[in-house]
């Protein structure tokens, strides 16, 4: 009876302390949480001007002899931004603008001919070297009448016949010249006057291109984000140094980098946020607008040390909906915020 006594005080204790152990671990097993994913995707990425930024160079060399804006300037497109010293490019405007009106008057004078005060003059010539050479021809028959009698010395006679020869032939000459005034330029001068027209006309197009070269000009309405030569400086053609870089800040948007696992969940077209440390509490509605085709690497650093650095990632291209214009620069960190 004693020894049944003191076996049930032992064992009492350690049934009551397994039950107690085994429903404690039953408790804890029933109680572990179930890990779900977040119903949010984030994906970091920067803030970058719709269309790229232009770096802006001069296409001729020369000596800057202006620049008419500054950094953060805002230009419209064709604005001047800069010139180069452009004197001996306006001369060969002006020698080529000469060379032009004199090859325009050579074409015109060839292509009209002769006016009809022209024409009178030569047949005012003609009629006088034919009256000169029937003069010599007359003074000739006296010469040789005299000089057959003995009345002069043959010297004579020879000399009013080669005055007579050379009568004859102007007059000839004169009337060759008229009969072509009258006829009027040929074909080929014609083609010839109007070739050399046209290579005077080319001369002036390329040294009125050398002189708009000397000038820079804004490809596009934009801000100046960057500025790098100045007034003084020697630009050449074969390093061109750019002087002016501009972009359109009117249009933002974000090319964020999500992670290969969530590739998947990400939609063209579909409407997410945006939010920056800069910009606490606040979200910039963005719009998916493109998903590259590729997976690189991680180019957007995080600033969680357990953020992993060596994983794939797709760029997606989100397109800020209303955003202020000139609010966030190119650059900024931002997160863009996609219901999975």
């Amino acid at each position: 009876m004693t020894k049944l006594r003191t076996a049930l005080f032992v064992a009492l204790p350690i049934a009551a302390a397994g039950a107690l152990w085994f429903g404690r671990g039953t408790q804890s097993a029933s109680a572990q949480p179930t890990l779900t994913a977040p119903s949010v995707l984030v994906a970091p990425g920067r803030v970058e001007p719709t269309r790229d930024a232009v770096a802006l160079a001069f296409e001729a060399g020369g000596r800057i002899a202006e620049i008419t804006v500054d950094e953060g300037d805002t230009v419209t497109a064709g604005q001047i931004v800069a010139r180069l010293d452009d004197r001996l490019a306006k001369a060969r405007v002006a020698a080529a603008q000469a060379s032009v009106a004199a090859a325009n008057a050579s074409y015109l004078l060839v292509k009209h001919g002769a006016r009809k005060e022209d024409l009178d003059a030569a047949k005012a010539e003609v009629e006088a070297a034919r009256t000169q050479a029937d003069h010599r021809a007359a003074e000739q028959v006296r010469s040789e009448k005299l000089g057959a009698v003995g009345a002069v010395a043959s010297s004579s006679v020879d000399a009013d016949s080669a005055a007579a020869r050379v009568a004859a032939a102007t007059a000839n000459a004169v009337a060759a010249r008229y009969q072509a005034l009258a006829k009027g330029s040929r074909t080929e001068q014609i083609l010839a006057a109007s070739a050399q027209l046209d290579a005077a006309k080319a001369e002036l197009a390329a040294a009125e291109v050398a002189l708009d070269q000397t000038v820079l000009r804004a490809p596009r309405a934009g801000v100046v984000l960057r500025r790098f030569g100045e007034v003084g400086s020697l630009v050449t053609t074969v390093n061109p140094q750019t002087i002016i870089t501009v972009a359109d800040l009117a249009q933002l948007e974000i090319r964020a980098e999500i992670d290969e696992a969530d590739i998947a969940a990400i939609q063209v077209g579909e409407a997410a946020y945006a939010t920056a440390d800069a910009f606490a509490g606040r979200q910039f509605p963005v719009k998916i607008e493109r998903v590259t085709r590729e997976l690189g690497r991680k180019t957007v650093r995080d600033d969680d040390p357990r953020a992993r650095i060596d994983t794939r990632v797709l760029e997606v291209i989100a397109r800020f909906d209303g955003a202020p214009a000139g609010e966030l620069p190119l650059g900024l960190r931002m997160y863009v915020h996609v219901q999975r």
